[in-house]
């Protein structure tokens, strides 16, 4: 049976459908001596939360402002500071999980390129093989009003009204490899600013064995780092590959 995450005796913000997806995706890891590590925890509720869900692990939360926690059992830590400070992430993943962390949880700062340092930096090095990453609200990408989000502005009909006729696509059968290539090599629409753009990057990122493959593309074969995604609503998870492998990040920020 799935333990439940119980989250009504805790003042954490989470929703419904984020606890749902952690209970299938953390089952595994609930009794054992586990390292977590949260990026944004407001008043530190969620801390409590996964306190009393993972009975055996330590939990470590940061927060660009302070946040007073008082733990009778001395399993929650908390440190103050920026997501994207790579120093300080390393003294925390040091005096903390100092062979690696195995549930990391970003609700900071939900900017793309706050979220995507601190990401492929603790992804990198600090987070165990095997382990899971989750990346809370990157919906804020879509809405205008955010640092960097920005109107959604493709609807579902003008997707449909890209793709060519029967009639038009007999045509292009009969045409050379080269033009047909020409003519279908298109960029699909899509919404890439934010949080959102940086979901999408880790999809190329978990695709990497295939993109490295001679017949796909340019260098050497490959191990992902990402082993797979789950993408929902405003959350993904990130699992991390068992291999060794190089670098999966494109251009990862050092």
């Amino acid at each position: 049976m799935v333990k439940r995450i119980k989250a009504a005796n805790y003042d954490t913000r989470k929703p419904h459908s984020y606890l749902r997806i952690y209970e299938e995706v953390f089952e595994h890891l609930s009794g054992r001596d586990i390292r977590l590590l949260e990026l944004g925890i407001h008043k530190g509720a969620s801390l409590f939360l996964w306190r009393d869900y993972f009975e055996q692990g330590t939990i470590v939360g940061l927060d660009i402002v302070p946040v007073d926690i008082e733990d009778p059992t001395g399993r929650i830590h908390v440190y103050q500071g920026h997501q994207e400070d790579t120093r300080l992430l390393d003294r925390i993943a040091l005096e903390q999980a100092p062979d690696g962390f195995d549930v990391i949880i970003d609700d900071c700062s939900h900017i793309g390129r706050l979220a995507r340092t601190s990401f492929w930096h603790l992804f990198e090095n600090h987070l165990k093989p095997g382990g899971i990453y989750a990346i809370e609200d990157f919906g804020t990408g879509y809405m205008p009003d955010w640092p960097d989000g920005r109107r959604f502005a493709l609807g579902v009909s003008d997707r449909y009204r890209s793709f060519k006729p029967p009639l038009q696509r007999r045509l292009v059968s009969t045409l050379s490899d080269v033009l047909s290539k020409v003519i279908y090599r298109q960029a699909v629409p899509s919404h890439m600013y934010g949080m959102v753009g940086f979901v999408k990057e880790l999809v190329d990122a978990c695709c990497l064995n295939g993109i490295v493959e001679a017949n796909w593309g340019e260098g050497h074969r490959r191990h992902s780092k990402v082993d797979r995604l789950l993408i929902s609503t405003n959350l993904v998870v990130v699992v991390k590959s068992i291999h060794k492998s190089e670098r999966s990040g494109p251009e990862s920020p050092q």
